[in-house]
């Protein structure tokens, strides 16, 4: 007899992850919009952890600070409100995904590089709250973790069944368990009551937007695009779709009106969102896909710009 929904549930001893710190920032940041530098930190610093990963982030080479900073405040005044919130968020949720093992690492890995991708196409489109856009890339698929929690699912067979071959998961799961990932990671979030525009784009991120075109799958949308993007770039997935350009014909792209006749477009956010990936992570992401993608970025220029002259 299969597991249900709620019987996945009835088998975690805990579901909660927001340390009390990360929950108090976020309610300030929430709460007031004029938080001084100062107060924050002064909440913040209560997070040796935290603290010491923001002032990394300040003194990356992003950044380019002509000399250290030390001060917890100076960091989140050059940072801004905006950029901590997405790193409490990050640092909030590190800890369901786990770090058992390779596949752990890889859905990490995945989430936030949905979670940056979602946030610098926001940032074209102006869709939703930067935050809020990041959020909803990192916990789109925070529904394999939990599944994969739970021994009697035996969900890391089917992770690394498609893994391997290619296959895809919420197909997967349909066949063995009637529900998917996404189906798990919004009834997760429900009990933990987060804001319900999250909860809709992580329960709908898999649906098929070309029968379903409500204003409210918006987000959903938002993230389907992104998850398309890094699954191009070959983060967390074997074997990678190097056309980036088909992103232009995803019936989600359709709804949100993205990159319309813009058949390049694609190919010009690639460098956004492998600055955003090595920011986030302090390391430079699958750089060989990126070169990749470059390279072929610079084949399709060339090409347009032959035809271009050819016709005039």
């Amino acid at each position: 007899m299969s597991l249900t929904i709620e019987d996945i549930f009835d088998n975690i001893t805990d579901t909660t992850f927001f340390t009390g710190i990360a929950v108090k920032i976020l309610r300030m940041l929430q709460e007031n919009e004029d938080l001084s530098s100062y107060e924050l930190s002064k909440t913040i610093s209560y997070d040796p952890q935290l603290t010491a990963y923001i002032l990394k982030i300040a003194n990356s080479a992003y950044y380019n600070m002509s000399k250290q900073i030390k001060v917890l405040s100076d960091a989140v005044t050059i940072m801004g409100v905006d950029e901590i919130k997405k790193i409490v968020i990050m640092n909030s949720v590190k800890s369901v995904f786990g770090n058992s093992d390779i596949y752990d690492k890889l859905l990490w890995r995945h989430s936030l590089g949905v979670a940056v991708a979602a946030s610098e196409l926001n940032s074209i489109i102006k869709l939703t709250d930067e935050a809020l856009a990041y959020t909803m890339g990192l916990l789109h698929d925070i529904g394999k973790s939990i599944m994969k929690s739970v021994k009697k699912l035996n969900y890391l067979s089917l992770i690394k069944n498609s893994y391997e071959n290619s296959l895809t998961y919420f197909k997967e799961e349909l066949k063995l368990y009637g529900y998917t990932h996404a189906d798990v990671g919004s009834r997760l979030l429900e009990k933990w009551n987060i804001n319900q525009e999250i909860v809709d784009a992580v329960a709908f991120h898999h649906i098929d937007f070309s029968k379903n075109r409500k204003s409210f799958l918006n987000n959903a949308a938002l993230v389907n695009i992104a998850d398309y993007f890094v699954n191009a770039m070959g983060i967390g997935v074997k074997e990678p779709a190097i056309n980036l350009q088909e992103v232009n014909n995803l019936p989600s792209a359709s709804l949100l009106g993205f990159y319309a006749n813009d058949p390049d477009a694609p190919y010009r956010f690639l460098p956004c969102l492998v600055s955003g990936l090595a920011y986030y992570t302090s390391q430079e992401v699958a750089p060989e896909r990126s070169q990749e993608l470059e390279r072929r970025y610079e084949a399709e220029l060339q090409r347009a710009l032959t035809e271009d002259s050819q016709s005039t």
